[in-house]
């Protein structure tokens, strides 16, 4: 029985650790700018291949591409290099400041 309680404890210990990979965020902008659907669609199927890369939105009209990945597997080099390789730059994108209430 106790061998049983420790190989169930070994077992989920080994779950929640391959469970708790650290997602890191990318927000880039373009250039040049997308301009249209296929340019979202050349970003996403050329772009996906990143090694670590786990999820990626465009938006053509914040002329944005955000990326969701695996930060100890990628990082923002490679990224810059596989938009090289499909003809954009990449730069980071600024956060845009939220407007103050008025009082």
């Amino acid at each position: 029985m106790k061998k049983f309680f420790s190989a169930t404890i070994v077992a989920m210990m080994a779950i929640t650790a391959t469970a708790q990979t650290k997602s890191d965020t990318l927000t880039v902008c373009t250039s040049p700018e997308m301009h249209c659907a296929n340019c979202e669609k050349k970003i996403k199927q050329n772009i996906r291949f990143v090694k670590g890369t786990k999820k990626i939105e465009t938006s053509v009209p914040n002329q944005t591409v955000t990326i969701v990945y695996d930060g100890t597997k990628g990082k923002y080099e490679d990224y810059a290099a596989a938009f090289k390789k499909i003809g954009y730059d990449i730069k980071k994108a600024e956060p845009k400041k939220e407007t103050e209430k008025k009082k």
